[in-house]
């Protein structure tokens, strides 16, 4: 017998086997697969089969008949599962059956179970900070959260295809702005997020517990210093009684919660008081001599605006509001302008109309509606005047507030929650420094016929100057 030769292993119960024993002998009993039984919607996971140690290499094969995944490389060792666009029906709900075969062994057979899953964030009804969906409500990989520093909020997890919150480590990714909560075993639940003392962006995965750690869903996660600002709010009419106002003994301050559940969602609060501990109207002569005030645009104010700042005295950094019973805000024409003239001259440097707007020029029996046309700088393009008209003549801009100091907001025709509405938003303009724009379900919306007052991370269009396709992004831009 050569050296290198071997013998073969005796049969059971004494003597030589056959060769085909032999070579049975030599033949895996069983072989090992990688552990990972979970992937994601439209994911993929790789299975790899491994020979036992001390036994030759076999070849594999993998099928299945499941109509949410599919299989790539199923002749090798090395399977790469693809899911489909549709979680499983529960926990391993998918079966793939993988078979060794090697020359003179029998086939081994395993079937494996993997678990399809999804998982999607959206906004917490106990949310304590804001959550933005970027206008795309059927796709969450945009949405954006807030919360405030070293306060905690809430996001509404639902995981579907049978795993559950243990199935995965949550973890905010740079782990100093935010920590989260590890979730219990539940597939529908809130996760509270602990916000650090840190002004910083992070982003909260869901990563699987598999050795590949692949997120199975992310989000944005802004940590923002709250900004607080403090607002006065005064009362003016020509008596202390108020006899002009629509609404003289109107709390302003009281609106503080009701601002403030809206503001939240920037991460921001207003501390609202009143300017006479009664909340009392305060007497004040206005230069028409009416209760209603004129607004220069050009000059940022006129008299009537000098003469309330002298009298709201005492506020110290708060920011101020003075509520009236009505304004003219108002454009000067530069120069004269004739019948037939198709623009006429202001003298701001740019003006707030938007084309298609007729406000009124002039006033008493000169007075006509300016059909704009098209708006360049000072200069306003309109439809052929019909009156002579002189220099100085007014053009009359329909504001309900400016942002002044002290910030004027008139009580107008509609109801007292516009006015108050008004108040929030002017102190927009001064506190938060935010544009109008165009959005009516925003705070900052350029009118007053809102339907909502929220504050957004997903950029707003801003509405001035007339055709701009600038975009603001309110929570970024807020001073903190």
């Amino acid at each position: 017998m050569s050296k290198d030769a071997k013998p073969t292993p005796p049969a059971e119960g004494g003597g030589t086997s056959p060769a085909g024993d032999a070579k049975k002998s030599c033949c895996p009993a069983d072989f090992e697969l990688s552990p990972c039984r979970i992937v994601k919607v439209k994911g993929t996971l790789q299975i790899k089969a491994t020979e036992l140690p001390g036994f030759p290499g076999g070849t594999y094969e993998w099928t299945t008949s499941s109509d949410k995944i599919t299989l790539e490389n199923e002749k090798s060792s090395t399977v790469t599962v693809k899911a489909k666009d549709n979680p499983g029906s529960g926990k391993e709900s998918e079966t793939i059956n993988v078979t060794r075969t090697a020359a003179g062994c029998d086939a081994i057979t395993k079937v494996v179970k993997i678990t399809v899953a999804k998982i999607t964030f959206s906004a917490s009804p106990n949310q304590l900070y804001g959550y933005d969906n970027c206008d795309t409500p059927a796709d969450n990989t945009d949405d954006h959260i807030c919360v405030k520093t070293g306060d905690h909020t809430f996001l509404k997890v639902k995981i579907e295809g049978g795993a559950v919150g243990t199935d995965f480590d949550w973890a905010c990714e740079p782990p100093a702005p935010c920590t989260p909560v590890q979730p219990g075993g539940d597939a529908d639940f809130d996760l509270r997020l602990d916000a650090a003392a840190e002004n910083k962006k992070t982003t909260l995965h869901a990563r699987s517990k598999c050795p590949s750690k692949e997120s199975f869903a992310s989000i944005p996660v802004h940590v923002y210093k709250e900004k607080v600002v403090d607002v006065v709010v005064a009362k003016f009419d020509k008596t202390a009684a108020g006899a002009n106002l629509r609404f003289p003994t109107a709390d302003y301050a009281s609106f503080a919660p009701t601002a403030n559940d809206k503001l939240k969602e920037a991460v921001v609060k207003y501390n609202i008081t009143n300017f006479d501990a009664a909340n009392a109207v305060t007497p004040i002569n206005f230069a028409s001599g009416t209760a209603t005030i004129t607004f220069d645009i050009k000059a940022g104010g006129g008299a009537d605006l000098t003469a309330i700042g002298a009298a709201m005295t005492g506020t110290g950094t708060k920011v101020r509001v003075a509520i009236v019973r009505d304004m003219k805000s108002v454009y000067f024409l530069k120069d004269p302008a004739h019948v037939g003239d198709t623009s006429v001259k202001v003298t701001a440097a740019s003006t707030f109309f938007r084309v298609g707007n007729s406000p009124p020029l002039d006033t008493g029996a000169n007075q006509e509606p300016l059909s704009i046309t098209g708006l360049a700088g000072n200069t306003i393009s309109c439809a052929a005047l019909t009156k002579e008209h002189a220099a100085g003549a007014t053009i009359e801009f329909p504001a309900i507030g400016w942002s002044t100091d002290p910030i004027l907001v008139i009580e107008g025709s509609k109801g007292l929650d516009v006015a108050k509405w008004t108040v929030v938003h002017e102190a927009g303009h001064k506190a938060l420094k935010l544009s109008d724009i165009l959005d009516i379900t925003d705070l900052m919306h350029a009118t007053d016929d809102n339907t909502d007052f929220r504050l957004r991370f997903c950029g707003r269009l801003k509405s001035y100057p007339d055709g701009t396709t600038d975009k603001e992004n309110q929570w970024e831009l807020i001073p903190r």
